[in-house]
């Protein structure tokens, strides 16, 4: 048992690693690639002095700030946001015991749309990630209240939030088509997402959440597993099932909301990674949870990479290169294992 337990950690540790090399070589080939290419000596030159240290000769101001003031903060946006959405998307996962559960599906990735596209018409684009984190702590609080998180209603349970979507998603359009256009983004960016307009202020202001929120979901990890069990043998474990759902639930939805609130709705990153990273490491939620914080930020940021480059010098909505790749796997996974699809 011993040397079972050993071969295991070896290979998860050895799966991290190479999660982490993808993730590494993704963030090179984004501070290389896009419509002005860059050599390693630029790069390195930049990240370099940006630290106090002296690499070579110095930048020119066009590397500087192409990979200070563009890059960098479109990748430091995607990390985090990467983070934000795998980490929620396998908390919801555990903590309804449903492979399907995903922000976007259940509807709080277009509530929290909703509150960034009011704060941004209210008071500026300073104010979207607020409103958005508070709509989509809202809506959290609405899909726990409504949501049956028995798993003979695992239909029902993703019909409803699918349904809140929808509504919520007509909200945004409502918002931005009222309000003063030239003050708030498209309605394709709130729904579909985008990393180019991401600057170290907007990526600071969702850092702080994200923090918080990813905090409270990886210090869950215990709990759920033993709500793996299922509620009634949590809950004779000493498990106050009914509050650790709704604080995990608040965790997502403050997570969720920042995310949101910088970068628009990105879809299917929360449905995905989690089942990649399930399947390559297990379900014990402790290690399910970092391989999701390493290969999250990889799949965003790969995704935005090639939402730069596909068709440059056109951009299109990292949530469209995201749906073309999760979608095929969506629908397989609705018809192996809820149903939905016949």
């Amino acid at each position: 048992m011993r040397d079972r337990g050993e071969v295991t950690r070896r290979r998860s540790a050895a799966i991290l690693v190479g999660f982490s090399i993808v993730l590494l070589a993704v963030i090179a080939a984004s501070f290389y690639m896009g419509a002005v290419r860059l050599g390693p000596s630029d790069v390195l030159g930049v990240l370099a002095r940006k630290v106090g240290w002296s690499l070579g000769p110095e930048p020119s101001v066009r590397a500087e700030a192409v990979v200070w003031q563009i890059r960098a903060p479109r990748i430091t946006m995607g990390i985090i946001a990467g983070v934000a959405l795998a980490c929620s998307g396998a908390a919801l996962q555990g903590v309804f015991r449903n492979p399907m559960a995903d922000p976007h599906l259940l509807g709080i990735g277009p509530g929290a749309a909703v509150g960034g596209a009011l704060g941004t018409l209210l008071g500026g684009s300073s104010f979207a990630v607020l409103g958005a984190v508070g709509t989509g702590l809202v809506t959290a609080v609405v899909l726990r209240t409504l949501v049956e998180t028995r798993a003979t209603e695992r239909a029902r349970f993703i019909l409803m939030g699918v349904a809140l979507g929808l509504a919520l998603s007509a909200w945004v359009g409502f918002a931005v088509f009222a309000g003063d256009r030239t003050k708030v983004p498209p309605v394709e960016f709130w729904l579909l997402g985008g990393l180019g307009s991401s600057t170290w202020a907007i990526a600071g202001r969702a850092a702080a959440f994200v923090a918080a929120g990813s905090a409270v979901i990886i210090g869950g990890w215990r709990t759920l597993d033993v709500l793996a069990l299922g509620e009634a043998e949590a809950r004779h474990l000493g498990v106050n099932v009914d509050r650790f759902m709704t604080v995990m639930m608040l965790a997502v939805g403050m997570t969720v909301g920042a995310v949101v609130g910088a970068i628009g709705v990105i879809v299917f990153v929360g449905l995905l990674i989690p089942h990649i990273v399930r399947k390559t490491l297990g379900p014990r939620h402790g290690i399910l949870l970092l391989g999701c914080a390493i290969l999250g930020p990889a799949f965003v940021v790969g995704a935005d990479l090639a939402a730069r480059t596909l068709f440059s010098p056109v951009e299109i909505p990292v949530g469209l290169v995201t749906a073309a790749i999760a979608g095929p796997f969506f629908l397989w996974l609705a018809r192996r294992d809820v149903g939905v699809v016949t």
